[in-house]
């Protein structure tokens, strides 16, 4: 882990429920912090890390990267095909993703 990554995760702390704020109410004041905290967990866990690419995706869509964002959405779907999901995670990301696609495909 990098310094930058330890000020990624010293202000993510600061936040009040983070994850509810960019998850739950897709309401967040600071897009690129979302998106360096999506990339940060993408790096320590490459290949089953979901959280990290469910936040680029939402950082993405609001920091108006809709290429990157359905790049990160098409990595989602994947992760998701590969292994089952535990019940918190399928209430989780399964209607995230479906609300990312349809944000996404207003864009288009």
């Amino acid at each position: 882990m990098t310094s930058d990554d330890g000020d990624v995760l010293a202000r993510v702390a600061k936040e009040n429920d983070f994850f509810g704020s960019v998850l739950h109410e897709d309401r967040f004041d600071d897009w690129s912090l979302a998106k360096n905290l999506g990339e940060l967990l993408i790096r320590t866990e490459p290949d089953s890390e979901i959280m990290g690419h469910a936040l680029l995706v939402r950082a993405c869509r609001h920091l108006r990267d809709s290429q990157r964002a359905l790049v990160e959405l098409e990595q989602c779907r994947v992760r998701i095909a590969n292994r089952e999901l535990k019940p918190w995670e399928a209430g989780l990301f399964l209607p995230f993703l479906a609300e990312e696609e349809k944000l996404l495909s207003k864009g288009h």
